[in-house]
């Protein structure tokens, strides 16, 4: 790649920054809160409790990085500019995972620190459930915490990953469908949409009863845990953190190639 490509992509990558940052961003606030929620969570409580913000703000990053864009329905700017279609798909596909694995990075930085600090023995008290360290007993010792702390926040930001390039590909295709994060007109969600989120919220008032057995879940759930903790302890979980890394990445890439070839066929 010579030094007028690389110029080309960087003043791409730094026209998209300058369009995310220009007015009012709902989208960034709302990652802001939603880490700072989990983030809290994960300190006050249990650092697994951060595994919901690279899964939620996955689904936020693609539409928070292009909100004024279809905001203002300027998509057909690039059109006019002397760059190929490819170089914009290639661009943003950069930009945005170069932020998230960014973000993701200090944020598992953040939550390591409270893995091993355990600030939330504080809050709770000493006899407090430490849910890492009940995975740990499971596993029978064959993980230790620190195994299966790396090993949960690898799964999650691969699938992390995943959803992003995802969220590109169908942006690329048609960014409409990102429409309704922003219109008035369409503030109203759908049945899916409500039941998505009443499923997501369900999900994580289970994990929070769970973990403070309020709710008799772990009979249930430790069956489930060592059949996946028996394929995780092979070198401490790296070998299956490695393996999912390795499925984010290839879906990443195949996620790109299709971009490319929908934006490129698409009428603008």
């Amino acid at each position: 790649m010579d030094k007028n490509y690389q110029k080309k992509i960087l003043d791409l990558i730094r026209t998209d920054f300058i369009t995310m940052n220009g007015g009012k961003n709902n989208m960034r606030i709302v990652i802001i809160l939603m880490v700072l929620f989990f983030g809290g969570l994960g300190f006050l409580f249990s650092p697994v409790m951060g595994l919901y913000v690279p899964l939620m703000a996955s689904g936020f990053l693609v539409p928070m990085m292009f909100q004024n864009e279809i905001k203002y329905h300027s998509e057909k700017m690039f059109a006019l500019l002397p760059i190929d279609r490819k170089d914009l798909v290639r661009s943003r596909f950069i930009m945005s995972i170069v932020l998230y694995i960014a973000s993701a990075l200090l944020f598992y930085l953040l939550m390591l620190i409270s893995f091993k600090l355990k600030p939330y023995y504080i809050v709770l008290g000493e006899d407090a459930l430490d849910i890492i360290e009940m995975l740990a007993e499971i596993s029978n010792n064959n993980m230790t915490g620190l195994g299966i702390f790396n090993l949960l926040y690898f799964g999650a930001y691969s699938v992390g990953l995943m959803l992003i390039s995802a969220n590109l590909r169908r942006y690329f295709k048609n960014s409409k469908i990102f429409e309704n994060f922003f219109s008035p007109e369409m503030r109203k969600a759908t049945k899916k949409e409500t039941g998505q989120i009443l499923f997501l919220f369900a999900i994580i008032m289970v994990v929070i009863l769970g973990i403070t057995d309020i709710l008799p879940v772990r009979n249930v759930i430790v069956p489930i845990l060592q059949l996946f903790l028996q394929l995780a302890q092979v070198a401490d979980g790296f070998l299956l953190g490695a393996v999912l890394v390795t499925i984010a990445v290839f879906s990443s890439i195949y996620n790109y190639i299709c971009a490319i070839l929908e934006y490129d066929e698409r009428e603008l």
